[in-house]
């Protein structure tokens, strides 16, 4: 028998030309490139000056004092004392730079944008294995090459100086570690073997793991418990034991935060799980001010009214009484926070106002185009969302409580298209799934491709395969 083309062409790739294609594939060579685009695009926005320069106010001040030794304390020009105003993690990261660097503040923001370039580049390795696990090694490695090149995974870890870009890779990485916790075998490990130390340690590494994500942002929590309970209703499916291993992951949690927990309380006398300030972001989103999202110009590091305010009150008195207020006005003016929410619902996917907002965007007069991009890629990821779920809803569910839970605390409070990063990458892997079916529908495929396929999309329901065979399908 004759060989196919397709056979042929592969039969005369050459050593050398195999091992590109292997190198191509291979999600260190993704790292690489992408972290030296973004060191190249550092260095461009460096040379330009001007208006590149990065934001990162109150982190900076905290790593500043923290350098000092005057503990985590001054997130604001003028304000003194210990406070818990954003999450420990990343000021610790920045304090870390100070020392290094001789205390040197130009020095330190360079540190900041390349620790967070690294942070963005890494992000690549677990967006390989979540996108491998759950479609396919084709989409897998587009999903890393997507990242590589994705403009608001290049700008905002240079723009800013904050967390935004350390959280996306945790929370891909969580995510990835739900997914694979979940396929464990069904088989009961028998007690005090070392299958069973395995286990748990997996399981107390995974609630570590979650502990020291929300000391980096709290935000990222909010799809924690439906995670959980898919989890453990999955395991519970497949007969795998589930009520030890989640209460090992819950107990591990909880530990790892319990000593930053307790030292807020031993601060400021009240429970402050983590941080502080949210009662002060819900309120400049929902006072009279409000015309579209948020009033910046209405906080403590611009109104002079309000910082008084806040040392006359003192930080934790301040975020109660500005969360009270908050809420009176919502309760005065339910249609205003409806219509508020509703603008920041669409911000937080296509950048409406927040191309005016922000700063390097304006420098760039990209404005049009960065509307363009972000809503093209979050209808994209949607598409892609939705396509999967009809596919497996079951086992594409983490996806879809990142989606749908991560981004709520923007929408009540207030928005900015970098606040939803954490959830780009899950985004980046959805986009690509739905390019790859629409390709694979263009091409004219009539079923999905089986080499290099997630068992996990091919173990599908018997009602699901019935309904698939009466319609063509997609390739990856």
């Amino acid at each position: 028998m004759n060989a196919s083309p397709a056979n042929s062409a592969v039969a005369i790739l050459s050593p050398r030309e195999d091992a590109v294609q292997t190198g191509l594939r291979s999600p260190a060579t993704v790292v690489a490139v992408a972290l030296l685009l973004r060191l190249g695009c550092l260095y461009l926005a460096h040379q330009a000056g001007g208006n590149f320069f990065p934001v990162g106010q109150e982190a900076g001040n905290l790593a500043w004092s923290l350098a000092l030794g005057h503990g985590f304390s001054s997130p604001l020009v003028g304000m003194q004392g210990p406070t818990a105003w954003v999450a420990p993690v990343y000021p610790f990261l920045l304090a870390l730079g100070f020392k290094l660097l001789s205390m040197n503040p130009y020095h330190v923001v360079v540190f900041g944008q390349v620790m967070n370039a690294i942070f963005s580049a890494l992000t690549c390795w677990p967006i390989f294995f979540l996108a491998k696990k759950l479609f396919s090694l084709r989409v897998a490695s587009a999903s890393c090459w997507a990242w590589a090149v994705l403009p608001t995974a290049i700008l905002f870890p240079l723009e800013w100086i904050w967390d935004q870009s350390l959280a996306a890779l945790l929370l891909t990485a969580l995510l990835c570690a739900t997914v694979y916790l979940s396929a464990e075998p069904s088989a009961e490990v028998p007690p005090k073997t070392a299958g069973a130390r395995r286990e748990a340690m997996l399981w107390a590494g995974y609630g570590i793991a979650w502990a020291f994500t929300l000391l980096t942002n709290p935000a990222i929590g909010l799809p924690l418990p439906v995670l959980l309970l898919w989890l453990a209703w999955k395991r519970h499916k497949t007969g795998a034991p589930w009520k030890g291993p989640a209460a090992i992951a819950l107990l591990c949690c909880v530990l790892g935060m319990l000593p930053w927990t307790a030292r807020n309380y031993a601060a400021f006398g009240r429970f402050v799980p983590v941080k502080s300030n949210f009662g002060l972001e819900f309120w400049l989103g929902n006072n009279p001010d409000v015309k579209i999202i948020w009033t910046w110009w209405r906080s403590p590091a611009s109104d002079a009214a309000e910082s008084n305010e806040l040392h006359r009150l003192g930080e934790i008195a301040y975020m109660h009484e500005k969360q009270s207020e908050a809420l009176k006005f919502i309760w005065a003016h339910p249609g205003a926070f409806l219509d508020s929410s509703f603008d920041r619902f669409v911000d937080t996917w296509t950048a409406l106002w927040d191309q005016r907002a922000d700063p390097w965007v304006n420098a760039l007069h990209a404005g049009t185009a960065y509307i363009f991009f972000c809503s093209a890629f979050s209808l994209l990821a949607l598409l892609g969302l939705l396509l999967a779920r009809r596919a497996n809803a079951l086992e594409t569910f983490p996806l879809s409580a990142a989606m749908l839970f991560f981004p709520v605390t923007y929408y009540v409070t207030h928005s900015a298209v970098r606040y939803r990063q954490p959830i780009d990458p899950v985004m980046t892997i959805l986009a690509v799934y739905a390019a790859a079916y629409a390709y694979a529908k263009v091409a004219g495929k009539t079923q999905i491709q089986t080499e290099g396929r997630s068992p996990l999309l091919a173990a599908e329901s018997r009602q699901q395969k019935t309904a698939r065979s009466r319609r063509p399908a997609a390739t990856d």
